[in-house]
């Protein structure tokens, strides 16, 4: 059995450039520039009777020289019943231009304009759901940040390979901020040598080695190029992440088991992330918060999403089954009823 799905809202809405069952709406923002925002809306959903995330909404939120092209995910995630979306970022993806200057920002926390923006059109849109973000890499440190500032707006963070540590010790890490910072105090646009030699284009697009088809001009082989303010901004918001953010809400953080970090390429690139050192991060999670669930997840690449499909499978089932353990936490679940009654609080 079948149903015509049409979202609240629809005329506001225009066809997204990844077909029919996509629909995106520009979000204009106070410095002039816009984000997009994407909703997956297949013409027919399909019935199925208490579907496992029905009553939660997701917002996915990408990373560093990146955008929203991962169908699949938007797939799985509504076929088990959640409302997807997922945001472009200003100076990202459907919202770069000639004048513009790629992921160019120097405060990560500016985007809580659009994850503001975001917020009021899905919580009108779907009233009574609850709301998780899903960030990968510099996404997954953004969302973290706004999750902190804003908990009564967000119910989860799910976070995949979040870019919560630079790759560099401690004392390497301080060096480089002081040095950054003051850089970017004198011209947060001066360019900074490239970090990104190609190695996670190839493991991941279909032209190279990848099974996966996508605008390279949006996410180009080498990243975009790197600015003083843009490295500055990261390094301020990991320093955060470092001081604690003791997030009140439910935290999911999704890692590869291992990293390849060495300049050149070998076949273990295919099967590891390629970005950070995911030890680093798994370390730095714990700062995250009261309640964290983490995974480390073999053969996955930087967004396990885009990983093998054994992997990627794993990762959606983990994702998915965490998913459905936050929806069904509520003050009057028989859990909690057990611990009044055994506490003598009833």
């Amino acid at each position: 059995m079948a149903f015509q799905f049409r979202s609240p809202g629809a005329d506001l809405w225009d066809k997204d450039v990844l077909g029919a069952d996509y629909a995106s709406r520009k979000l204009p923002l106070a410095d002039g520039s816009t984000a997009t925002l994407i909703h997956h809306r297949p013409a027919v959903r399909r019935l199925r009777l208490a579907p496992a995330l029905r009553g939660l909404a997701i917002l996915h939120v990408h990373g560093w020289s990146d955008y929203f092209f991962q169908t699949e995910l938007a797939q799985f995630l509504t076929e088990a019943g959640a409302d997807f979306y997922a945001l472009d970022l200003r100076r990202y993806g459907r919202n770069l231009t000639k004048t513009s200057t790629p992921g160019f920002i120097t405060n990560l926390e500016d985007y809580f304009e659009e994850f503001d923006a975001a917020h009021r059109i899905i919580s009108s849109a779907h009233p009574g759901t609850r709301f998780v973000m899903l960030g990968h890499s510099t996404g997954g440190l953004s969302a973290a940040l706004y999750a902190a500032a804003n908990p009564a707006k967000v119910d989860a963070l799910a976070l995949n390979s979040p870019w919560l540590e630079f790759q560099a010790s401690e004392l390497g890490r301080t060096a480089l901020a002081r040095f950054l910072q003051a850089a970017s105090h004198r011209n947060p646009y001066r360019n900074l040598p490239g970090i990104d030699p190609g190695f996670y284009t190839r493991t991941v697009s279909n032209r190279f080695e990848g099974e996966w088809d996508y605008n390279l001009d949006w996410r180009p082989a080498n990243g975009f190029p790197l600015h003083a303010g843009f490295i500055s901004a990261v390094f301020t918001a990991q320093a955060k992440v470092k001081k604690g953010l003791d997030l009140e809400q439910p935290v999911l953080v999704m890692l590869s088991a291992k990293d390849y970090l060495l300049p050149r390429w070998n076949d273990a690139a295919t099967r590891s992330d390629v970005a950070l050192n995911v030890q680093v991060v798994a370390q730095r999670s714990i700062n995250l918060g009261r309640e964290l669930h983490l995974v480390r997840l073999p053969n996955a690449l930087h967004d396990v999403f885009l990983s093998a499909v054994p992997v990627r499978s794993d990762a959606y089932l983990r994702l998915g089954s965490w998913l459905s353990t936050i929806k069904s936490q509520q003050a009057d679940s028989g859990i909690a009823r057990a611990v009044r009654r055994t506490l003598q609080l009833d």
